[in-house]
C-alpha cells in the first residue's frame, strides 16, 4: 500500500469557534505554513508530525481535517465517479472502518443522505474491485472518520485527523448543564492577555471550566496532554515513536511555577465537580475552588477577572438575572480596583445593567448563540 501522509505536504483545515480564527491561527503558527483564515476555520499546510503536534497544542481548535480529494459534479451519478476515482483501496483496508459525515449546500446535490450513500458506495466499490473485499461502516469509533463538503458544484473529502473534537481535553466525566465549551474559554484567556503572573478570578466558575484551562496554559501543559486517543492514533501508518517523542517534549517544558488561579461558585456541588476536575489532571495544587456568592467577591489583590454568568438561554430568565447583573456591576466598581473584568455573555439586554460601558468587545459565537466578550478595565473613581 502507498501510505498518503508520510512525505506529502499536506492541505489541512482546523475548525475553530467562531470569532477565535486569529487566536487560532496563531496558536498554530510554529507548526504549519501558508495559513489562510477563514470564518470558523484555518487553512494551512503542514507534515503529518505538525498534524500530530497540531491536535496536541491547539488550545482553540476543534477538528483537525486533512484534504484527501477535490473534484467537481453537478449531480450524485457524477459524485460518485469522482469519488470511486480515487485510489481508496491505497490506504483503507477491507479490514477497516470507516464513517462519512456530509455538509452540503447545493441545488443539484440537495440529499444529504443520498450524497452521503453515494460517496460510501463509491469508496467500497473501488476497494472491492481492487482487492476483492470491501471494508464496514462504523458510525461511533471507526478507524476513519471522513468529512464531506459540498458547495454547488464543488466537491471536498476529509479525512478527520483528531476524532473526538479537541475541546474534550479529558479532565470531564460529568458536564455541568451550561458547562462552556473548553476551546472557547481556553480563547477568552488568550483575548484577555492574562499574562499567568497576576492573580486570575473567576467569581462564578460553574465546573471550573476557565480555572482549569488558566491552569494548564499557566503550567505549560498541551490542552491535548491528557486525552485518551487522537483518530490519527488508529491509522495504519501512525508512528508510535514519533508521537512519544512529541509527548516527551511536551511533557519536559512543563512549568512548575506557582500560578495564583481562583475559582468561586454559590452551588456546593459545582466547586466539588471543579475539585474533582482538577484532580483529574493532577492540577488542583494549582487552582483555590472556593464556595462564595458573587455579592462577597472582594479579592485581596488586583488582576484578571472573567466570568460567564448565565444570560437565559439555559438558566434562568431575563427578569431574574437583571439584579445578578447589576451585582456585578456593583461588585466590580466597588471592590475590584485595578483589575481588569472581561464578563462574556449572550444576552445584549442584560449588559446594560451592569452600569459600566466596556472599553472593547470581541463577539463570539457559544454553539448557536452569538455572544459577547466585554472588556471593563476596573479604575478608581466615581460611576454614574
Amino acid at each position: 500500500m502507498v501510505n498518503p501522509f508520510q512525505t506529502n505536504i499536506l492541505d489541512c483545515v482546523l475548525t475553530c469557534p467562531i470569532g477565535l480564527e486569529n487566536v487560532t491561527a496563531d496558536g498554530i503558527s510554529p507548526f504549519c505554513s501558508e495559513i489562510l483564515i477563514n470564518k470558523g476555520k484555518i487553512a494551512f499546510k503542514a507534515d503529518i508530525e505538525s498534524v500530530y503536534k497540531i491536535n496536541l497544542y491547539s488550545r482553540t481548535g476543534m477538528h483537525l481535517l486533512i484534504k484527501i480529494m477535490d473534484a467537481k459534479a453537478e449531480n450524485t451519478d457524477q459524485l460518485y465517479k469522482t469519488t470511486f476515482d480515487y485510489p481508496w483501496h491505497e490506504w483503507i483496508e477491507p479490514i477497516d472502518t470507516f464513517s462519512i459525515r456530509s455538509r452540503i449546500k447545493s441545488k443539484n446535490i440537495n440529499n444529504s443522505n443520498y450524497a452521503t450513500l453515494k460517496v460510501k458506495d463509491a469508496i467500497v466499490d473501488r476497494i472491492f474491485k481492487q482487492v476483492g473485499n470491501r471494508p464496514n461502516i462504523e458510525k461511533i469509533n471507526p478507524r476513519y472518520s471522513l468529512f464531506l463538503f459540498i458547495i454547488e458544484n464543488k466537491v471536498n473529502i476529509y479525512l478527520n485527523s483528531s476524532g473526538q473534537p479537541l475541546f474534550k481535553r479529558g479532565y470531564r466525566e460529568k458536564i455541568h448543564k451550561a458547562s462552556m465549551n473548553e476551546a472557547l474559554a481556553a480563547g477568552i484567556l488568550l483575548l484577555s492577555k492574562w499574562n499567568k503572573e497576576e492573580p486570575l478570578y473567576d467569581p462564578m466558575c460553574g465546573s471550573g471550566t476557565f480555572s482549569l484551562e488558566a491552569a494548564m496554559l499557566g503550567r505549560n501543559i498541551p490542552p491535548g496532554y491528557y486525552r485518551k486517543e487522537f483518530a490519527f492514533q488508529k491509522w495504519h501508518y501512525f508512528n508510535n515513536r514519533l508521537w512519544n517523542n512529541i509527548k516527551k517534549a511536551a511533557r519536559e517544558k512543563f512549568s512548575h511555577k506557582r500560578l495564583f488561579i481562583y475559582g468561586f461558585d454559590n452551588i456546593p456541588a459545582n466547586i466539588l465537580l471543579s475539585k474533582q476536575n482538577a484532580r483529574r489532571i493532577l492540577i488542583h495544587n494549582s487552582i483555590l475552588f472556593k464556595n462564595a456568592e458573587i455579592s462577597d467577591f472582594n479579592p485581596e489583590n488586583s488582576g484578571t477577572i472573567i466570568m460567564n454568568p448565565p444570560y437565559g438561554e439555559r438558566i434562568g430568565d431575563d427578569e431574574s438575572l437583571i439584579d445578578l447583573y447589576k451585582t456585578i456591576g456593583d461588585v466590580l466598581k466597588s471592590n475590584c480596583h485595578g483589575s481588569n473584568s472581561y464578563i462574556f455573555t449572550g444576552n445584549k439586554e442584560l449588559i446594560k445593567y451592569i452600569g459600566l460601558k466596556s472599553e472593547k468587545k470581541v463577539i463570539l459565537k457559544n454553539g448557536k448563540i452569538d455572544c459577547r466578550l466585554l472588556y471593563y478595565p476596573i479604575r478608581e473613581g466615581k460611576y454614574s
